[in-house]
């Protein structure tokens, strides 16, 4: 006995349909179906029925199913729309019930439904009327063998049901490929093996994925041959494919795949959506040449109708994440631009606080045991560290790229009045001796000697300037840790020249004497303050965007980057409890590496051992988390890197 089936690409009925009766042609209806004369852009081929007529209007007809009913509406057409002869007000919706036929112009539609049109009085009732023999047909059963075959029917029917539900509730392809494979064992008990090939772009041959046999051996890929026939029969055609007592069909017994595996029934599916094909679904048997009925195929294709829907979320969801990741580090990396001099920070902060968290989930210290972080946790870390400096981009560059305590203009202009006081105490101490040489007539020896004497004075003053700039070119260095500023600079503050025109100058200003006098790194307060906005900044960005849930914390996380368990952080000074962990997480990393990194222009990168040390001051002073910097320390997060 032989037997091959090929059923519909879905097990689905087409509860509607138009049939074209000059072309002899049906087109199944979905939730709305444009009719007209040119294919569009904006629509699916399953959504536009083409009517190549020149008398056909582009669009000229619109169907859609609403309230549980089909409606025809004239889209404003040419030469009109007729519904048994009747000739519609455009815009005007008008109910369509099983074989009205429509005129469109030359072109004569029949309209078939399964589904009771409400009547234009009462649209809300609605009848519902279906072939039964099309479900039955397939179910039936002879009478001796219906009693045997009843728990394996309930059993069937259990399984399906649990289809949607596993299948939703998966997460990751992986999983939703396991989860395939034990529903196919479950719902074929005569099923010796199983595979799911896929492809992983549009127009690519299928690859396996998964392939396994009931007792849970995995199925070699290189030991594994596929029927061409068979995945040419399903790709290409997209049609469900059963053959019974293989080695027998003519159609598939010659293949040398099928011969050499021994293969005498299965059954090929496509794994089909919105007329693409995923990929395929494949369950064989070699020692029943009966294993599989005409229901199974319907079944099996019910499983792949589901399971492509998942596959396809999968794919949706892969695109989104390579979008997401894509866009966020084209802004981390605009953001970079703007400062070269610390390219590469947020990429390594990023690259440490996932390592460092994933370090922390591992630990099994008394002190760290109960810090658990799932998957999307670890995502939450990654993102937030990658755009926890988001903010800088409101920073003016001039202050971003400040490398020391003052800008680069402001010290050749300090410089250059340094000259100019030089100038300055030359010029009017050789005004003083050409005063007294006329008022006093100094004879020649007179006048030499003191001549001399005022280019001594000079020398020494000018030894004295040169000890005030050597005194600033230090102070100007910015200091990692705080460091008391110089006493020389109160000098220089007050020490006044003669300009040129007699006025008493400053030869330090006010302003740079309070910049060279900051005690920690080189900005100023006012400056400090536009720094640090960029944490509400970045705070301020990141709540625009509409995180999934899954990366909710994503803003929070950032925000918190500069706070301290003490108190002593911005912007919001936090404390103990209300700095979370994956944030104290990021804070201890970006730390690391603003002392480690060597693209600093305002400081040399510190050796690893001497930002340990640092870092080791600073949780000793209660500001960054203890139990976490002693996992940092184990771990050796930063050779991660």
């Amino acid at each position: 006995m032989q037997d091959t089936r090929i059923v519909p690409e879905s097990a689905n009925p087409v509860m509607a349909y138009l049939e074209v009766t000059d072309a002899g042609t049906v087109f199944p209806l979905q939730e709305e179906v444009v009719i007209g004369r040119d294919p569009q852009d904006s629509l699916a081929s399953d959504r536009f029925l083409c009517i190549p007529e020149h008398t056909v209007s582009r669009r000229h007809a619109r169907i859609r199913l609403r309230g549980g009913a089909y409606f025809v509406e004239d889209l404003h057409s040419f030469n009109g729309t007729f519904v048994l002869g009747k000739r519609l007000q455009p815009g005007a919706w008008h109910p369509l019930h099983d074989g009205d036929e429509l005129t469109l112009s030359s072109a004569h539609i029949v309209f078939h439904s399964l589904l009771a049109a409400p009547a234009e009085s009462q649209p809300s009732v609605i009848q519902h009327r279906m072939d039964a023999t099309m479900y039955a047909q397939s179910l039936w059963t002879p009478p001796d063998a219906a009693h045997g075959d009843a728990e394996a029917t309930i059993r069937k029917l259990h399984a399906m049901a649990q289809v949607g539900i596993a299948i939703g509730a998966v997460k990751n392809s992986e999983t939703l490929t396991e989860k395939i494979m034990n529903l196919i064992f479950e719902l074929f008990p005569l099923a010796e093996r199983a595979f799911i090939l896929l492809r992983k772009e549009r127009g690519e041959e299928p690859v396996q994925v998964a392939a396994r046999r009931r007792d849970g051996r995995i199925e070699s890929g290189a030991r594994l041959r596929i029927s061409r026939t068979i995945v040419n029969e399903v790709m290409e055609k997209k049609q469900s494919v059963l053959s019974v007592d293989t080695l027998a069909d003519r159609h598939f017994g010659s293949q040398e795949s099928i011969v050499d595996q021994a293969i005498r029934s299965v059954m090929c599916v496509p794994l089909l959506l919105e007329g693409e094909v995923l990929g395929l679904i494949q369950v064989d048997t070699s020692s029943d040449p009966y294993a599989f009925r005409g229901d199974d195929l319907e079944m099996l294709t019910g499983v792949c109708a589901e399971a492509a829907v998942a596959l396809k979320n999968f794919q949706l969801y892969s695109d989104i994440e390579r979008l997401l990741e894509g866009f966020v580090c084209a802004s981390v990396q605009a953001i970079e631009e703007r400062d070269p001099v610390t390219a590469g920070h947020s990429f390594r902060v990023a690259h440490y606080a996932e390592a460092f968290a994933r370090a922390v989930d591992r630990a099994d210290g008394p002190e760290v045991r109960h810090i658990v972080f799932t998957n999307d946790q670890l995502r939450e870390i990654r993102y937030a560290a990658l755009l926890h400096d988001f903010g800088k981009v409101g920073v003016r560059e001039h202050v971003l790229r400040k490398e020391k305590k003052l800008h680069h203009a402001d010290m050749r202009l300090l410089e250059q009045r340094f000259k100019y006081a030089c100038s300055c105490l030359e010029r009017e101490a050789y005004r003083q001796l050409v005063e007294r040489q006329c008022e006093q007539d100094l004879g020649t020896a007179a006048f030499r000697e003191e001549k001399q004497r005022i280019e001594a004075a000079l020398q020494a003053e000018f030894a004295r300037l040169d000890e005030f700039l050597v005194a600033i070119r230090h102070a100007n260095e910015p200091a990692i840790s705080y460091t008391a500023a110089s006493r020389e600079l109160d000098a220089i503050l007050d020490y006044t020249y003669r300009d040129r025109n007699g006025a008493v100058a400053p030869l330090l200003e006010a302003h740079e004497y309070l910049a060279l006098g900051v005690s920690k790194g080189c900005l100023t307060a006012e400056e400090r303050k536009q720094i640090e906005s960029h944490v509400a900044d970045t705070y301020s960005f990141l709540i625009l965007i509409p995180w999934t849930h899954d990366l909710a914390g994503v803003p929070a996380i950032a925000h918190g980057h500069h706070e301290k368990l003490d108190g002593s952080g911005y912007p919001m000074g936090l404390t103990g409890a209300q700095i979370g962990m994956q944030t104290r997480i990021l804070t201890i990393c970006d730390i690391y590496d603003a002392l480690t990194a060597g693209d600093r222009p305002y400081k040399k990168a510190v050796p690893v051992e001497q930002a340990l040390e640092l870092l080791d001051a600073e949780s000793r002073a209660g500001r960054i988390d203890s139990r976490l910097f002693r996992v940092f320390v184990e771990s050796k997060v930063w050779t991660a890197a």
